[in-house]
């Protein structure tokens, strides 16, 4: 019996990867004849040795000239693996560490702080890829690699659906195709069923696997279809007038006024715009009663029904923010704030009433958040020399009305919208104009577009989606009405 020789290289296997034992003993695996040189080395054989001595090397399955490996292949494999589940840990990352402080719902955070622990998943997966397409040195390695693909495709696919949902281009576009045709690449080359079988817990490891995958959808979900639980904006506008002074000529009335605003809900709101409006009322009273037709043309100009009364026009005395300079301006729930005026009215003005009202729009705070610029953004329809130069879109205001734009952007409630969604800004006009009767009127209009298309006149199904999406919306308070003969009085004797 042929004693054993004192070194065995054994027949490569799938991957070219060729067993080495020296005195029987497995001492490692080689991809070459370098990697066998240092094998030997380490176990101590003299580096002389000839490995073609047919007494002491005993060649199996090919000699020292069967190396079947091709390392730049593989190498070069390596590299795109883990540069894929890199990238993918970059995005998570991003996510993840943006909404896990800024989100502005709890389960936002939450799902923030999964995208953060999956990003890491990936960043391991990443290293571990160079040591399962390379000599295995651990045994989980394979396990690690298949997660980090596994979610890779589940968080790409989706986020790929809610890019082509929103119709809408992204920086981010290009990433979620690429990465999600990676990731079926990546399945074929690391072979998952390969994986589950030299698992010490084959079933660990696809139940590890399927789980990310389900997290990772869950959370995608979560973000796309879940709206921040509606408490009802209730918001208070209250106008109210105060006890007039006439100055000591009895020419100007004096009408004090005070405004407030009360935010009743439980939700936060963004103040995007506060207007108030105070109108002279001319009235025509008739002895003989009004007929039918008389009170169609009322009810089609807008106006109260009156039996001997008909209303000549309204004449605009005063407007203003009710809370200047609150663009952008933030209101916690229970949050009051007030503005005082004193109106100067000619005596002698030949009005039936004086009407107050007011309007406000705001914006839920959980459902987006509002750049700091939004004051400092403001464009006019006038130049220097308070000249008219431009006209607001049609849908706003006639041409030639005055008006005053504020624009700020918007962000998301969380970062995964950000991603797949174009940036959105939100738009306030302040228009002073004049009807075709010769009314005066002032009044605010808003909306919620994609940059420089604000003039488009939105849809009511705009409208809506505005509402739900962002939260915007309007609240006027109840008009406030004084005759005005009751505030000119005389003086008591």
């Amino acid at each position: 019996m042929n004693p054993e020789p004192l070194i065995v290289v054994e027949p490569p296997d799938s991957r070219g990867l060729r067993d080495v034992r020296v005195r029987g003993e497995v001492v490692g695996r080689a991809w070459s004849l370098g990697d066998l040189r240092g094998l030997l080395r380490r176990a101590e054989v003299p580096e002389d040795l000839d490995l073609e001595a047919g007494e002491l090397v005993h060649w199996r399955g090919g000699g020292s000239e069967v190396w079947p490996d091709r390392p730049w292949r593989r190498r070069g494999t390596s590299v795109l693996i883990a540069a894929g589940l890199l990238i993918t840990a970059g995005v998570l990352g991003k996510i993840g560490k943006t909404d896990v402080s800024d989100a502005l719902t709890f389960g936002g955070r939450v799902a923030g702080a999964t995208f953060l622990f999956a990003s890491i998943v990936e960043m391991i997966a990443a290293i571990c890829a160079f040591d399962y397409l390379g000599k295995r040195r651990w045994v989980y390695s394979g396990a690690a690699v298949l997660v980090g693909v596994a979610i890779a495709l589940a968080v790409n696919a989706l986020l790929l659906a809610m890019q082509i949902d929103a119709r809408e281009y992204s920086p981010y576009a290009w990433i979620w195709p690429t990465i999600l045709v990676w990731s079926l690449w990546a399945l074929r080359k690391i072979n998952p069923q390969q994986i589950w079988r030299q698992s010490p817990h084959p079933k660990k490891v696809a139940t590890g696997a399927a789980v990310a995958g389900l997290i990772s959808i869950g959370n995608l979900l979560y973000s796309r279809v879940y709206v921040p639980y509606s408490s009802p904006l209730t918001m208070d506008i209250a106008v109210k007038f105060g006890e007039p002074q006439l100055n000591a000529k009895r020419t100007v009335l004096y009408v004090p006024m005070t405004v407030t605003v009360k935010n009743n809900g439980k939700v936060p709101l963004y103040i995007l715009g506060t207007l108030y409006r105070v109108y002279g009322r001319s009235a025509n009273f008739a002895e003989k009663a009004r007929g039918v037709a008389e009170w169609k043309g009322d009810i089609q100009a807008g106006e109260s029904v009156e039996r001997n009364v008909s209303v000549m026009g309204r004449d605009l005395i005063s407007s203003g923010e009710v809370i200047v300079n609150g663009g952008g301006s933030f209101m916690e729930s229970g949050d009051v704030m007030s503005e005082e005026r004193v109106l100067s009215i000619p005596a002698n003005s030949e009005f039936d009433s004086i009407e107050g009202v007011a309007e406000a729009v705001v914006m839920r705070t959980d459902r987006a958040t509002l750049s700091t610029d939004f004051l400092s953004s403001v464009t006019t329809s006038w130049d220097d020399s308070l000249s008219h130069v431009k006209d607001a879109p049609k849908w706003v205001a006639e041409p030639g009305d005055e008006y005053l734009k504020y624009q700020a952007r918007l962000y998301y409630s969380n970062e995964i919208l950000n991603a797949t969604r174009r940036p959105r800004y939100a738009t306030i006009w302040w228009v002073v104009n004049k009807t075709a009767d010769g009314w005066q009127s002032s009044y605010l209009q808003a909306t919620i577009s994609l940059k420089n298309e604000e003039s488009r006149k939105p849809t009511a199904l705009d409208s809506q989606e505005t509402s739900t999406s962002y939260g915007l919306y309007f609240f006027t308070s109840a008009t406030v009405r004084e005759p005005f003969a009751a505030l000119v009085k005389p003086p008591a004797p």
